[in-house]
């Protein structure tokens, strides 16, 4: 029983994730949630961000795409202890951030429903009346399936400074699509 129950499960799993490959010259339209978590420096001062990213795909092969992303992502700030200077300290909540990639990439497909790939481009941060920007960089690995998408990405955005990066995971719906 147990047997067969695995084998029906593996089956509709496999039927639904069929379709998934695009073929060459279809193009996919989608759009999602994101939630980031800071790594190093960028760490130290903001905790998690969420935020809603839309893309566009474009099959130039049956394994190779191009992919644009547009989102925006809220980091929100930690609340940091500084020494006051007479010995005590003073408390102070970091403001919330906001991050806009503006990215172009490839993605190639090794699999029918997996792909790696890269993007890069324009990050900008905003917040409490300064904004930076700089390179942006997003190595992904991800899912794809009929009607979705989830990525695993790294982003790194060189600013003056250091580097604002974060590990990312986004969920996307993709509308319609195909030739």
């Amino acid at each position: 029983m147990k047997k067969t129950l695995l084998a029906s499960i593996v089956l509709l799993f496999s039927a639904f994730c069929a379709k998934a490959q695009m073929t060459q010259g279809d193009f996919n339209f989608g759009a999602g949630v994101n939630l980031g978590l800071p790594t190093g420096t960028f760490g130290t001062g903001w905790s998690f961000g969420i935020g809603a990213q839309v893309q566009g795909e474009y099959a130039l092969t049956d394994q190779i795409s191009g992919v644009g992303t547009i989102g925006y992502t809220s980091f929100f700030g930690k609340t940091m202890s500084y020494p006051d200077g007479f010995g005590g300290t003073v408390s102070a909540k970091v403001p919330s951030i906001g991050h806009i990639p503006i990215l172009v990439g490839a993605r190639f497909y090794p699999a029918q429903q997996f792909f790696v790939g890269v993007q890069g481009g324009l990050g900008l941060f905003t917040g409490s009346g300064s904004s930076t920007s700089g390179f942006e960089y997003r190595p992904q690995i991800g899912y794809n399936a009929d009607q979705f998408q989830v990525i695993l990405s790294y982003d790194g955005t060189g600013v003056t400074g250091g580097t604002y990066s974060f590990v990312g995971i986004t969920g996307i719906y993709k509308f319609g699509g195909g030739k």
